[in-house]
């Protein structure tokens, strides 16, 4: 979220950008500081055709922030955000559709539709010179719809004959309320010459969701979420959170500094509510409770380089979509367990002169339990996603980023132009190190096996020159092929699992700044105009292929006063 400019009373930005697909982006802001009073608001609007048939959005943001500065200790402000939309989906594809014509869309029914409220009070204040204090505290309300005609991407949606119309389409709609507040208190202090922080805090977290999903829906073209009939799903979703944590930057010298920390959750959770598949209605109480630590080392080589590392413990629970599919396809496995692991990195960063700037990192990850999909053939003779324990994976591998400066080379004579090439590199090895897949009824051991929606080689190199009113940067991208389940699947008949392809991407950006207030913004997205995709998917808002956008433009008149 942006600051308001306190220098001034009243400041305004506002940015117009147009492009294809009928894209419009209308963004206006204003700030300023008077007495003891900071603002700052914005409002955006964005709307278009979309790149594929069938995927018109229609989209608006909202953000205010009012501060009221007690004195040079303390201040309160009041926060608001909300976020809607409506799309409409233009669904998946199957292989077969893709490699036709990516942009066609096999679904002109459907819809969705999120509005999300995020009212927020922060408190800020100086105990001392050495002590500050921050307490926040925020809700959040909303919901979140759709209207969606489900089916494999094979299947039309045409009107059906017995009917006499179209077939009734399926109404999910969720609905949002949770609270949260958060303390957080940082010390500084001296161990002999030498300065340490630290810094703890309590959270408490509520949240509740009334999840209704599988209603039936009517026969429309539009976005109508009437039901004929009770939903499938009823669910009331409650969630407690209590958490304590703390953390500690011992300096141990001058260039050497050790962050030991730890984190203890509590977490409740209760389910209640109907299924449609269900023998009984469902009923489930969870309590956990489990500590984190972590520890994090740097070390100055010198004034512009250092070395650093961290070892954390992580844990991440299961959660509500992972236990109540939003549609048909999906098949749960009731005896689903949270996951846990650890990672490691080490790095080194800096600049090793004015004009060269690089951070290298290797990294190791374990993850325990994983969850994820398995593909089945269902009794129908099609593919399904189960969602399970699939097994324990590790990642390993190095992170890499390099910037040069070729100002002193080829403009020796200025100081206002410059080029820079650079180039972002990661290599990751993910693979399951132990697990087991029923396929046909037979198990198939996933050691090996490549984690799923986990490229091994993403590399981005790119160009950018830079003078007192122009900035340009030409960037290629390139991610190489990918599994989308933990199976390696090749292909499947409706899309929904299977390679991801390799893909390059070339994009283009200029920015042009006159009259000191004023810029001129022009983006290429995908200048080769590349055929890829980058997901499969099973649910929202497949199943099937999801294709990337082809070659797309926008140019934009920004002010600043």
């Amino acid at each position: 979220m942006k600051e308001a400019d306190t220098t001034r009373q009243f400041s305004i930005e506002s940015e117009q950008t147009a492009g294809s697909d009928k894209f419009f982006n209308s963004f206006n802001a204003i700030g300023g500081k008077s007495g003891n009073w900071i603002y700052y608001a914005y409002f955006d609007q964005r709307n278009g055709d979309g790149w594929r048939d069938n995927a018109a959005f229609n989209y608006q943001a909202y953000y205010s922030n009012l501060t009221y500065q007690f004195n040079q200790k303390g201040s309160l402000s009041f926060q608001f955000s909300r976020m809607n939309y409506r799309q409409q989906i233009a669904g998946g594809l199957t292989d077969e559709q893709f490699n036709q014509d990516s942009r066609q869309s096999t679904r002109f029914r459907n819809y969705f539709r999120p509005i999300i409220n995020i009212p927020a009070l922060i408190f800020n204040y100086d105990l001392s010179k050495s002590t500050k204090l921050q307490i926040s505290a925020h809700s959040l309300f909303g919901e979140r719809s759709s209207v969606q005609f489900i089916a494999a991407p094979n299947v039309a949606d045409t009107i059906n004959l017995t009917l006499n119309s179209y077939n009734p389409r399926q109404v999910d709609r969720d609905y949002y309320n949770g609270f949260t507040t958060e303390a957080r208190i940082l010390q500084q202090y001296r161990i002999g010459n030498l300065t340490s922080i630290l810094s703890g805090g309590i959270r408490y977290f509520t949240e509740l969701t009334k999840r209704r999903q599988k209603g039936q829906g009517t026969a429309g073209t539009d976005f109508d979420l009437s039901l004929n009939g009770a939903y499938g799903i009823d669910l009331r979703l409650h969630t407690d959170n209590y958490a304590i944590f703390a953390e500690n930057i011992f300096q141990l010298s001058s260039r050497f500094s050790i962050t030991p920390g730890f984190r203890y959750e509590i977490i409740k959770t209760s389910l209640k509510g109907v299924i449609n598949n269900a023998s009984v209605p469902v009923n489930y109480t969870g309590d956990r409770n489990f500590p984190l630590f972590g520890t994090g080392l740097q070390y100055q080589v010198s004034n512009e380089t250092q070395l650093y590392g961290n070892i954390s413990q992580a844990y991440r629970p299961y959660i509500y979509a992972n236990v109540t599919p939003a549609d048909r396809l999906d098949v749960i496995d009731p005896n689903l367990k949270d996951s846990k692991g650890y990672d490691i990195d080490l790095g080194y960063r800096g600049h090793l002169s004015p004009f060269f700037r690089f951070d290298v990192n290797g990294f190791y990850l374990y993850y325990g339990n994983r969850v994820g999909l398995l593909t089945q053939t269902g009794s129908d003779g099609l593919a399904h996603l189960f969602t399970t324990n699939i097994g324990n994976a590790v990642a390993k591998g190095v992170e890499a980023y390099a910037e040069l400066s070729l100002k002193n080379l080829l403009f020796k004579n200025t100081q206002m132009v410059d080029m820079k090439v650079f180039n972002s590199l990661s290599y990751t090895h993910a693979r399951y190190t132990s697990g087991m897949l029923n396929q046909s009824g037979s198990n198939k051991s996933l050691a090996g096996n490549r984690v799923e929606g986990t490229p091994d080689w993403i590399n981005r190199t790119g160009v950018s020159f830079l003078n007192k009113h122009i900035s340009t940067t030409l960037q290629l991208s390139y991610v190489s092929k990918s599994y989308s389940d933990a199976g390696n699947t090749i292909q499947n008949a409706i899309g929904s699992v299977g390679i991801v392809p390799a893909y390059s991407v070339l994009d283009w950006a200029f920015t042009w700044s006159f009259l000191k207030n004023y810029h001129i913004t022009a983006n290429v997205n995908n200048i080769a105009d590349a055929k890829y995709f980058t997901r499969r998917i099973n649910m929202y808002p497949g199943p099937g292929i999801l294709p990337a956008e082809g070659r797309t433009f926008n140019v934009g008149l920004g002010i600043k006063l």
